[in-house]
């Protein structure tokens, strides 16, 4: 099956759906930008797997404690004479359980790799590997679930992308000293597409508060399991360092959330696109807090990426045709 399909690309339909999914994106894009700033305020005081553990352990209780929440309210909700819904079949279950595992490990692996690529090689390398992707992400969809993508939405990747490769390949800086730390960014790309491309399998299927807490759930015992290896901390030693940990949780959770809420709506592969814009908001709110600026190479980057967004956004490729929403 090509990647290319043979409808003509045509303008997205103005759905509500459409819009509260786009809105959604927005709004986990903006939340996702502050977990860097985040990060850097508690680096001094945590250690990256001491905060990556935490951060899978706070929130999974946190999930937790909505999600039982969540269930007791639609169980007083329904009427009394309802019958209960039908459980589905075993094999579905163990399916859901095998994808939920594979999800939350991946999205484990993804915070673990890029924590370590970036003690291992510079910032501008990670960052030019992790700005791959979305082509991993669109390759993966095609290669796996037969996704099609039309040629405007495709030109509008390869826009963003190859905008993005050509302002940070100046920075790019080649040694055998950094090429562990360049193939953990590239395995956390990878990570990040495939987890990516689970979560909107799992999207199709359940409800956004259900994928968020199995997804934690599932990818804590790696983090736990890579923090004994390591021999770091368990919890934070300081006020400062759970402040940090907590706002971390809390920017991510809500980050995730809305992520996961747009993935019902729109393609895996657009929102890897979308994402390439966290730096850039990264960079802004950055400048709010820590006084620093954006150099003429990233505003011409950012004016590119744009340019292979607007492209993409009027494709109808990054828009799933789905009768109801979960």
């Amino acid at each position: 099956m090509s990647v290319l399909s043979d409808a003509s690309p045509e303008k997205l339909p103005i759905k509500s759906e459409d819009l509260w999914s786009f809105i959604s994106l927005l709004g986990s894009l903006i939340a996702f930008s502050f977990v860097p700033v985040f990060t850097k305020w508690g680096a001094m005081e945590t250690s990256s797997g001491t905060a990556i553990f935490d951060r899978f352990f706070l929130t999974t209780i946190i999930l937790g404690l909505i999600w039982g929440l969540l269930a007791i309210y639609r169980q007083l909700a329904n009427c009394p004479n309802q019958s209960p819904p039908l459980s589905p079949p075993l094999y579905h279950r163990v399916q859901l359980l095998g994808l939920f595992l594979v999800t939350g490990n991946f999205l484990a692996g993804m915070l673990i790799t890029l924590a370590w690529s970036l003690g291992q090689t510079t910032v501008a390398n990670c960052e030019l590997i992790n700005n791959l992707t979305p082509v991993f992400t669109v390759l993966g969809g095609w290669l796996l679930f037969k996704q099609c993508f039309d040629r405007r939405f495709l030109i509008g990747c390869a826009i963003a992308v190859s905008g993005l490769l050509i302002v940070g390949f100046n920075d790019f800086q080649i040694g055998i000293d950094k090429l562990q730390g360049d193939f953990l960014a590239l395995a956390s790309a990878l990570f990040l597409a495939a987890y990516l491309l689970g979560a909107e399998q799992l999207r199709t299927q359940l409800q956004t508060d259900t994928v968020l807490l199995g997804c934690f759930a599932c990818g804590t015992p790696l983090t736990l399991m890579v923090l004994v290896i390591t021999h770091e901390n368990l919890l934070p030693t300081s006020l400062p360092g759970w402040i940090a940990i907590v706002s971390m949780s809390v920017s991510g959770l809500l980050a995730q959330g809305l992520l996961l809420y747009s993935l019902k709506r729109l393609s895996s592969g657009f929102v890897a696109l979308v994402f390439l814009l966290t730096p850039f908001t990264t960079a802004i709110i950055a400048g709010i807090m820590f006084s620093e600026t954006l150099s003429l190479s990233n505003l011409l980057a950012f004016c590119v990426v744009v340019l292979g967004l607007s492209l993409s956004i009027s494709s109808s490729s990054g828009v799933k045709e789905i009768e109801e929403s979960v």
